[in-house]
């Protein structure tokens, strides 16, 4: 049950490329797989510390969780941002991507330190 609960994330991946428009594909499918790597970078960063429920431990959740949380609110914005701009190709939709990485990023990084 910990494996499902801790790969449950990758569920997204197809939710967010069948959610989008064909020609965004490519770019949504580096978004999602990034962010899916980085959220498990920075868990098992803050994890190797020794601090499982972040560096304050305001929250009793461990970080993974929070971290799926956070990044789980970022893709939904993702699809949104995606599908309510359809002729979004190239690259602004290039940019998009990027700027919604490193915000999620930094979002999650921040609440997974607390």
């Amino acid at each position: 049950m910990n494996f499902i609960i801790q790969y449950i994330d990758v569920l997204w991946l197809p939710l967010g490329l069948l959610a989008v428009h064909k020609p965004q594909r490519g770019w949504a499918a580096g978004f999602f797989i990034g962010c899916m790597v980085m959220m498990r970078l920075q868990a098992e960063l803050i994890i190797s510390t020794g601090y499982e429920n972040g560096f304050l431990g305001l929250f009793e959740t461990s970080v993974h969780r929070r971290g799926q949380i956070a990044y789980s609110v970022f893709y939904v914005l993702y699809i949104a941002l995606a599908v309510y701009s359809p002729n979004t190709k190239g690259v602004i939709l290039m940019a998009a991507s990027i700027s919604m990485f490193f915000t999620a990023m930094l979002v999650s990084m921040i609440v997974m330190i607390i």
